[in-house]
């Protein structure tokens, strides 16, 4: 009974489709049997050539010595198609592609399911480095200090960051419970989440004060017994570097400033953390928010939209596109972010960017303002959404004005 031959594919000898020539000789020679005499091993091979390609015709081109023996046709089949030679890599080049390997913080402690078996994502990792560094020829671990620079804290507090061979590396890595990383991530959260918070209070504290520097006086209040029919426009002002004011409240708002009040009513919704559960909230938020107030609904004042995680405070100068401040700054119609702004973020942007700009250029303007002569309270409705106000006609504008405000000595 003769011995089954192994099937294996066709040669092709052009290296086509990742044909590898070294391989399919390998795996050609170990299908045949091992009673086989050199003759049968031989015509086998001519059976396993592609008709009409270039190996079927490299054969025909043999001389009777080239197939006297089957080592003598493999003699010429590698000299046809030499193996290929292993590149040595530098410490230099080793130690890069170590370093490319980088472990990202939001995988670590993730399941990851990889066919029938699933591991977590830091371990798969650490799994991954060492074949790569063993594949190299780093069977001393020497390379494993590049490997421990990829790693986040979060992980790399737990780990004893002293190993002697990528066993021990990678062992001590799958050693670390779970609940350890998933605690350490909540801390990471909270601090990076009060971080955020000094540093938008920071940020909104410096730009109020700056604000508050463009107060002026509002004139006195007047009775509200007088007869409406007194209601007339004042004579013509002097030129003057005051801003002449409507309803009793100066440009920049009631009884004092506008800027901080208008900052104080969009910080109604709080801008969340740029973390992983700020996230969550964020989405929970502008959830809410289209629940309230419709898909297509407007930002207002009275209804201030959720800001994305991790973008600027309004009324920085920032990209309507992208929410973020660049250095140099970039307009909208430059952005080339990849992640873009809810449109109802991009004009409640708009819309704040607006107030703001035009309560600046009306305090320098030197052109006065018809004052009545007889004042009345106004109601946050009248301020700004009503008539006489901020943003009454403005026009909505496609791009940010290129920087924050700027203080009246920058003027």
């Amino acid at each position: 009974m003769s011995e089954a031959v192994k099937s294996v594919p066709l040669f092709y000898g052009n290296y086509g489709e990742n044909e590898n020539p070294s391989a399919w000789f390998a795996q050609f020679e170990l299908s045949l049997p091992i009673s086989w005499t050199d003759t049968q091993r031989i015509q086998r091979f001519g059976m396993q050539l592609t008709p009409g390609e270039v190996a079927e015709e490299w054969y025909h081109n043999l001389t009777s010595l080239h197939l006297s023996s089957f080592a003598n046709l493999k003699h010429e089949f590698f000299k046809r198609w030499p193996p290929p030679k292993r590149p040595k890599l530098t410490r230099a080049q080793q130690k890069e592609r170590i370093m490319a390997q980088v472990l990202k913080e939001d995988e670590i402690g993730i399941w990851t399911q990889e066919g029938r078996t699933g591991n977590y994502a830091h371990v798969t990792w650490a799994l991954n480095v060492s074949r790569l560094a063993l594949g190299m020829g780093d069977v001393d671990g020497a390379m494993i200090e590049y490997a421990l620079e990829s790693i986040p804290d979060l992980l790399k507090d737990h780990l004893k960051c002293v190993y002697n061979s990528w066993d021990e590396f990678v062992e001590d890595i799958q050693d670390v419970p779970n609940v350890k990383l998933k605690r350490g991530r909540e801390n990471l959260d909270k601090e990076r989440a009060r971080d955020a918070e000094i540093s938008k209070l920071k940020m909104q504290s410096a730009f109020v004060h700056h604000a508050s520097t463009m107060n002026f006086p509002a004139p006195a209040r007047m009775s509200n017994n007088l007869n409406p029919s007194l209601f007339t426009t004042a004579p013509a002002m002097p030129p003057s570097t005051n801003m002449p004011t409507r309803g009793g409240y100066s440009a920049y708002g009631g009884r004092g400033t506008f800027a901080p009040r208008i900052l104080e009513r969009a910080a109604l919704v709080p801008q969340r953390p740029n973390t992983e559960s700020g996230m969550r909230q964020y989405e929970a938020d502008i959830s809410l928010w289209h629940r309230s107030y419709g898909m297509d609904g407007a930002p207002s004042l009275e209804r201030p939209y959720p800001l994305r995680p991790g973008t600027a405070i309004l009324g920085s100068g920032e990209c309507y596109s992208c929410g973020m401040v660049t250095e140099p700054t970039h307009l909208s119609s430059q952005c080339t972010a990849t992640s873009q702004l809810r449109p109802q973020e991009t004009r409640w942007r708009q819309y704040i960017a607006g107030l703001l700009r035009r309560a600046a250029q009306q305090q320098t303007s030197r052109t006065p303002f018809p004052t009545p002569v007889q004042y009345e309270e106004t109601s946050w409705g009248d301020l700004y959404e009503g008539t006489g106000t901020l943003d009454q006609g403005y026009e909505w504008s496609s791009e940010n004005y290129g920087g924050p405000l700027q203080t009246m000595d920058q003027q």
